[in-house]
């Protein structure tokens, strides 16, 4: 082992110094802005930073409610379509379904058109293992005992086939917007199909 020994000056030498350097950043000189919290300032803050968050909130308020918004549940109007698809023959055939509605006031500047779900999660557990997955590769399975319920057989006893959640809510739907006109006329009003979101 090694022993350590203090290694000390000499005598005659200058003991070297341990404290940093005299600038201003190492001694903590720097110039700084010490404000002076007094009740005044601090309320006139807080009553400033407040007046603007109100400001805000009142013009979104107002721009939201400037919105014209019209909801049209069509979901019992267009039941027939899932009682078409109950048979698996029909998976060629179109429904046609269509509603009367009437604008009570006119609506200024673009229009815009959105589906609307309920209670309808993609990443949800439940959903994303809703599916059979020898079914789909061609295999004779018992629907009964998969992960397909409650989308794995029809009103009728028939069961679905693909079954589960994921194959049973995927929908096409395509609107037509007819005018009515004199003389008992529909003319179709043209709506552009670009920029369509998700909400």
């Amino acid at each position: 082992m090694k022993n350590k020994t203090n290694v000390l000056p000499r005598e005659g030498e200058a003991q070297p110094s341990r404290c940093p350097d005299n600038s201003a950043f190492k001694q903590q000189r720097l110039p700084a802005w010490k404000p002076q919290l007094t009740i005044a300032s601090v309320l006139s803050s807080f009553f400033l930073t407040g007046a603007f968050c109100l400001t805000v909130g009142v013009c979104l308020v107002l721009s939201a409610n400037s919105v014209r918004e019209i909801q049209i549940d069509y979901s019992d109007k267009c039941s027939d379509c899932s009682k078409l698809r109950e048979n698996s023959s029909n998976w060629n055939k179109e429904c046609h379904c269509s509603i009367n509605f009437t604008l009570k006031e006119d609506i200024l500047g673009d229009v815009f058109m959105y589906y609307g779900l309920q209670n309808f999660y993609q990443n949800h557990r439940r959903y994303v293992r809703s599916r059979s997955d020898a079914q789909l590769l061609g295999r004779n399975v018992n629907i009964q005992r998969s992960y397909c319920a409650p989308f794995s057989t029809y009103r009728n006893g028939t069961p679905m086939a693909p079954c589960g959640a994921i194959a049973n809510s995927m929908f096409n739907g395509t609107w037509h917007l007819p005018l009515p006109l004199p003389d008992f006329f529909l003319k179709l009003f043209p709506y552009p199909r670009t920029g369509q979101t998700w909400y």
